[in-house]
């Protein structure tokens, strides 16, 4: 448990954010109302914490059609629950209730994603990124057969593939700091 108004179980302060640094945390803080406890902590590393920002962006926000936004979400909230993380649990469902509208559906996506409706598509590919989560090295070229037959092109494949393994590094960054969750990531999008 995070004492003391500290956002991890590390002992800090504030950091001193380098000039990259500093406009991810203001860019993210205009976008979303409130700065990233993950950005608070990775700051005291400016280098990681713009390391981290440029794979998330890469992976999350550019524009290359193939896989959406629902999709790329979708992925990255099924990690983050198989991983038990609050703070991307909070951050990735408060995104897919963004996105759709329903936060119904993005409940039943965080209580267990198979019970949630998902397309064959959707199914697919939250059941190849829980494979890559639970079992990396049972992980076979066979287990991309469900994502080519619904769809998905060899470059989506490997956007599907970082986007899991990213969030994996995520999470267990989260997770092994004591990363608290951010309370307006939560209320956001209700």
């Amino acid at each position: 448990m995070v004492k003391d108004g500290r956002v991890s179980w590390l002992d800090l302060g504030a950091p001193d954010l380098s000039d990259d640094a500093r406009a991810i945390v203001e860019a993210t803080r205009e976008r979303l109302g409130f700065t990233r406890n993950l950005h608070t902590v990775t700051g005291h590393n400016s280098p990681l914490l713009v390391a981290i920002e440029g794979v998330s962006q890469a992976l999350m926000r550019d524009p290359e059609e193939g896989v959406s936004d629902k999709e790329r979400e979708l992925v990255a909230l099924v990690v983050s629950v198989e991983n038990q993380c609050p703070a991307c649990i909070f951050g990735h469902a408060s995104q897919l209730r963004r996105i759709t509208g329903d936060a119904t559906w993005v409940a039943r996506v965080e209580a267990n994603y198979r019970h949630a409706d998902l397309s064959p598509r959707e199914k697919a590919m939250a059941d190849y990124a829980i494979k890559l989560t639970v079992a990396p090295a049972e992980v076979e070229e066979s287990d991309l057969a469900p994502l080519r037959e619904n769809g998905f092109s060899e470059r989506d494949i490997l956007r599907i593939a970082a986007i899991a393994a990213y969030f994996n590094m995520s999470n267990r960054l989260n997770s092994g700091l004591g990363v608290r969750p951010n309370d307006g990531a939560y209320a956001a999008n209700r």
